[in-house]
């Protein structure tokens, strides 16, 4: 059996962690989403495995080398997507969302052809809520729904024969080419069949699921610290921790976090739920909650992170141009790629600051910084 990996977009609702990086090759415990999906695939002995690619696809091509690549041209849909590939589809195959992370067992869904993986949620109005009758599927309503329910999980089992419907669909009142319509056309041929997911499952659509996503890898590694890291005697390691490979780590607290390649946590800082990329610092007197700091970012000394509105309220971050309520009491910032700091600076809860900013000493950041800003006190 095949597996196609779709893994084209843009990721536009994780920006700025998308702004140099493609959404699969995000790191969770310092490894790509990517391989991920791909070691699942093998522990099922599916090896021949094609990726569709187009956002800074040159990332995707020189990780993965031995795979097949198929170009998305449009990113406008999972249909699209998936029609990229139709060369690939002679045979029956696995399809994967490259921006779902999972940690369950493929077998039941390999075993029944035509068929979609379903996650049970709590709210099913950021998904695409699938309604099912004697194991079949009755109908998917993408974001609509509310309450809890059954969501598509994002892996199919499907064959050849669904080519003839990704041709068919149309555009939906989404502006998409969405590959739930066109299985709900081969439903009307072929009973697509649901195959509740069993283990854990997120879909990586906005910052706070990414740092969820860490936080699960995190706890089921426990700790781990990479080659060539010095870690203090008096560094204060809270586990669960993953320290990754040349870093120093100081006198400072780290608590349930993950600490990319090369990067400096220094004296007196704090590091507390969060996730920082290669080559970042937190290197004197700094305070990181809940938040995300991107490759290559230094933080001044004194700069600190709030994570806890004052009226305890859940925290909203702006994705896509909206205000999304992440549900979350405690979140802190999200960083992109190449900002500075100056020396106490404070940043609010929910704030993102855009890649390539410089952030002059004492500045309070109240509102999200736009990429390329210098951000004058």
């Amino acid at each position: 059996m095949k597996a196609v990996i779709l893994a084209a977009g843009k990721g536009e609702r994780l920006r700025p962690l998308t702004d140099y990086k493609p959404k699969a090759m995000l790191p969770v415990c310092n490894r790509p989403l990517l391989d991920y999906h791909i070691q699942i695939l093998k522990s099922h002995s599916i090896d021949e495995i094609a990726i569709v690619v187009n956002h800074f696809e040159e990332e995707i091509r020189k990780h993965a080398k031995n795979f097949k690549f198929y170009r998305d041209e449009k990113i406008s849909g999972t249909a699209s997507a998936l029609l990229a590939a139709k060369d690939f589809l002679d045979e029956e195959f696995i399809l994967i969302y490259g921006d779902v992370f999972f940690d369950a067992k493929l077998d039941e869904i390999l075993e029944k052809n035509n068929s979609i993986a379903v996650a049970f949620v709590d709210d099913v109005s950021r998904y695409g809520e699938v309604l099912i009758e004697n194991g079949r599927i009755a109908a998917i309503r993408e974001k609509s729904g509310n309450g809890s329910g059954f969501v598509n999980a994002g892996i199919y089992h499907l064959d050849p024969s669904i080519v003839e419907f990704l041709e068919k669909t149309e555009k939906s009142e989404r502006g998409e080419f969405e590959l739930t319509d066109s299985i709900m056309m081969l439903n009307q041929r072929k009973a697509v069949k649901a195959v509740k997911l069993d283990g854990f499952w997120k879909d990586v659509g906005y910052p706070w699921d990414y740092l969820d996503v860490n936080m699960y890898v995190l706890r089921k590694i426990g700790f781990h610290a990479g080659e060539n890291t010095e870690i203090w005697s008096s560094a204060v390691i809270r586990k669960p921790a993953v320290i990754g490979n040349g870093c120093e780590i100081k006198n400072c607290v780290i608590e349930s976090s993950v600490i990319g390649n090369r990067c400096v946590v220094g004296e007196f800082s704090v590091v507390k739920r969060s996730v920082v990329m290669d080559k970042s610092n937190v290197p004197h007197l700094n305070y990181v909650a809940d938040s995300i700091i991107a490759e290559n970012c230094n933080l001044g000394a004194g700069t600190k992170i709030a994570n806890l509105r004052f009226d305890e309220k859940s925290v909203k971050m702006s994705c896509k141009g909206k205000r999304v309520d992440s549900g979350r009491r405690k979140l802190g910032a999200v960083i992109g790629y190449n900002v500075k700091t100056g020396i106490n600076v404070s940043i609010y809860p929910g704030v993102k600051i855009g890649s390539d900013c410089w952030i002059d000493a004492g500045v309070v950041v109240k509102r999200d910084v736009e990429n390329g800003t210098f951000l004058r006190a």
